[in-house]
């Protein structure tokens, strides 16, 4: 049998995880000398109330390689193979934990998948490893499809402080962009597993407008199998955007209101793409 094993970025539903038996295994973050684990002894709200309160910028953390030997050793005592997709590696260490907690096992039995992404991609490539143990394939192949199918996918996000990235050194080129852009709304990339600026604008509402541009172009490019919207503290915005993106390209998107990890660098108000293309 294949489980599944991802990290708390993905941001998946409880039911979602409870259906599919998938383990997860959680980033942490840190307000001072208050230690959380993303969610599981912090909420989305309790976090966004920090992060606006908090004079400093929290710290996120990596899961540890023993975490992952923790996570990895019960399933593959139960002689059950692993899928194991996380957040990019230019964005965290995380792969690497995983990497080291499968070397230290001494397993071919994990097949560890970087996203180059996070959020709703990886919740897309879950849900390929998911439909491909459904069909029964066999762990090569379905190690080898979800990888395969990382190519497929395209992130692109717009801030509305882009002092969160530049002060959490997720940004590149943050340092020589940093002067000139800190006041108006970038569009951002995830390329190559790393932040890349794509654009600015003078408005949040020419920075939506970009969004769905972009979006309707990837649909008459390429076409688009599945799309999502990410967002933060700002929900309801959020929804209101989910709205437009489906009225546009006639396709029902998926909503996912980000955590501890991702709004420690997106700050309180952003919104995001996350889209599978055919």
């Amino acid at each position: 049998m294949i489980r599944i094993v991802t990290d708390s970025t993905a941001y998946l539903d409880e039911s979602f995880i409870k259906e599919n038996d998938i383990k997860i295994v959680p980033l942490k973050v840190s307000f001072g000398e208050n230690h959380f684990k993303e969610g599981v002894n912090i909420t989305t709200n309790e976090f966004y109330k920090r992060l606006t309160e908090s004079e400093s910028l929290p710290k996120t953390s990596q899961p540890s390689a023993q975490d992952f030997i923790d996570a990895y050793k019960p399933i593959l005592e139960k002689d059950n193979d692993i899928i194991s997709i996380h957040i990019s590696g230019g964005l965290s260490g995380t792969i690497n934990a995983a990497m080291l907690a499968k070397k230290t096992l001494n397993t071919e039995k994990i097949c560890i998948v970087d996203s180059l992404s996070t959020g709703l991609i990886i919740r897309f490539l879950t849900e390929k490893a998911l439909e491909s143990i459904k069909n029964r394939e066999n762990f090569a192949y379905t190690c080898s499809s979800v990888k395969i199918q990382v190519k497929k996918m395209l992130s692109r996000f717009i801030l509305d402080d882009l002092n969160y990235m530049v002060k959490g050194g997720r940004l590149n080129k943050a340092e020589a962009l940093a002067g000139s852009i800190l006041h108006i709304r970038p569009t951002v990339s995830f390329t190559n597993g790393k932040t890349k600026v794509e654009g600015i604008s003078r408005s949040w509402k020419k920075a939506k407008a970009k969004l769905l541009t972009y979006a309707e172009k990837v649909n008459n490019d390429t076409g688009i199998n599945k799309i999502g919207v990410h967002c933060g503290a700002n929900l309801e915005e959020g929804k209101e955007f989910k709205q437009e993106i489906e009225k546009i390209l006639k396709i029902p998107p998926a909503l996912l209101q980000v955590g501890s990890v991702l709004g420690t660098y997106g700050g309180p108000k952003w919104l995001g793409l996350g889209i599978e293309t055919k």
